[in-house]
């Protein structure tokens, strides 16, 4: 079993699991967002080790959700779910109303199991939506 916590952290924290996940061969800038700074960030830790992370910009109450990475040889354990619990609560503590997440690949049963309904598709990516004020988590 995993003893794993979550924090809010700053975002450099955030950055290594990103770049593992989104870009191993690439550069660390790949991964670093405009606004990083000003974005608010959660990680998910087992000891001392980030295992998952999840990274939110806002605007206005609407809230958006630019990354969210387990490590690979964690992933199905509740990590995803529980940095995304935490994030609800943050947003709803916030007022926020909305919570959006503009992903890639097969991710369908990932959102729709957490309560996240299918705003838009593109080619490359789907975005999902969470009424936050209507949201039974908190």
């Amino acid at each position: 079993m995993i003893d794993w916590y979550i924090e809010q952290v700053f975002a450099a924290r955030t950055w290594k699991l990103r770049k593992e996940v989104f870009s191993p061969e690439g550069k660390l800038a790949e991964v670093m967002l405009d606004g990083d700074f000003e974005a608010t960030h959660f990680a998910a830790y087992d000891g001392n080790e980030v295992v998952g992370v999840l990274s939110l910009i806002s605007s206005g109450d609407t809230y958006t959700i630019h990354f969210l990475a387990v490590a690979p040889d964690l992933r199905m354990k509740g990590i995803g779910t529980a940095l995304l619990h935490y994030a609800r609560l943050f947003i709803h503590t916030f007022a926020g109303k909305y919570l959006l997440a503009n992903v890639t690949g097969d991710q369908q049963h990932f959102w729709t199991s957490n309560g996240f309904v299918l705003l838009k598709q593109h080619e490359d990516t789907v975005t999902y939506s969470l009424s936050i004020t209507d949201d039974p988590i908190h």
